[in-house]
């Protein structure tokens, strides 16, 4: 079992490619082909321009978004014409009001998407967009890999959050071509619920059906020293000297989150290593 399709998502020249390098290193060793989307944001609004200037100015922005399209498929087409894996870069155009739906097209035929963190002082919208638009448009699992984390040859220590529901569920399934490599994944729990359906033996479960497609993982519960299972998640992984770190992604609404914070905005906005989401 392995990924096949990867995508991944380039929109800023000025921006870091720890993204673009984790793609060509996962798409490396799973076999995979690359899809690299190259975008440039039409960021008009025609109701700001006075009558005579609105088609001149139109014309320049989407010009201007063209150029950076095209100049961002030539950089990735000279940085991929060095690796052997298949692959393919595509300029791609979008006004920002249809960026959501654009990016789920693009993304829908892929067994995964790769990204840059989405909530960091340098992401820009695109990026946040970019994550919901796999997640709840294409409903496929997002590796969302901060700028500046080291991407090993291979996950060997694997770290999965879990809390018996629906969206870790999705992501263990999701992460199983990289389960099933790995040394060791742990199946960390957080102060699991008394009643729970697992109770009697937290996680058991989830180890042996990784165990079955040949993974190896053991059982980590945890109190709950933290406010946030965001925090104790990232800390438990920078104990453990931990390479990947999956979760299940927006178990509360996405206004929520928004709003109010949770486990998955957190995660994105400060895990020092990738994160593999499904939900």
């Amino acid at each position: 079992m392995a990924y096949r399709t990867i995508t991944t998502l380039i929109h800023d020249p000025e921006a870091g490619t720890s993204a673009l390098e984790a793609a060509i290193a996962l798409s490396a060793a799973q076999g995979a082909h690359l899809n690299v989307v190259c975008l440039g944001m039409d960021r008009t609004d025609p109701g700001i321009y006075y009558a005579g200037a609105q088609a001149v100015a139109l014309h320049a922005i989407l010009h201007e978004a063209q150029a950076t399209a095209a100049l961002l498929e030539s950089r990735v087409t000279e940085r991929l014409n060095h690796e052997s894996i298949p692959w393919e870069a595509k300029a791609v155009t979008v006004h920002e009001n249809g960026l959501f739906t654009t990016l789920a097209n693009q993304m829908r035929f892929s067994d995964l998407v790769v990204l840059p963190a989405p909530y960091s002082e340098e992401s820009l919208g695109e990026d946040a967009t970019a994550v919901e638009a796999a997640l709840f448009g294409a409903d496929i699992p997002v590796l969302v890999v901060p700028e500046g984390a080291e991407m090993p040859h291979r996950f060997a220590q694997v770290m999965l959050g879990w809390d018996e529901g629906d969206e870790a569920l999705a992501a263990a399934r999701a992460a199983l071509p990289i389960i099933t490599e790995a040394d060791v994944v742990e199946i960390t729990i957080i102060d699991p619920p008394r009643h729970g359906g697992d109770r009697s033996d937290p996680g058991g479960r989830l180890a042996r059906f990784i165990a079955r497609h040949g993974g190896q993982a053991e059982v980590a519960v945890l109190a709950r020293s933290e406010p946030g299972i965001a925090d104790i998640l990232s800390k438990r992984a920078m104990q453990k000297g931990v390479d990947l770190i999956i979760m299940g992604a927006y178990g509360h609404s996405r206004l929520r989150e928004a709003i109010l914070g949770g486990a998955t905005r957190n995660m994105l906005r400060d895990a020092k290593v990738p994160v593999l989401m499904a939900r």
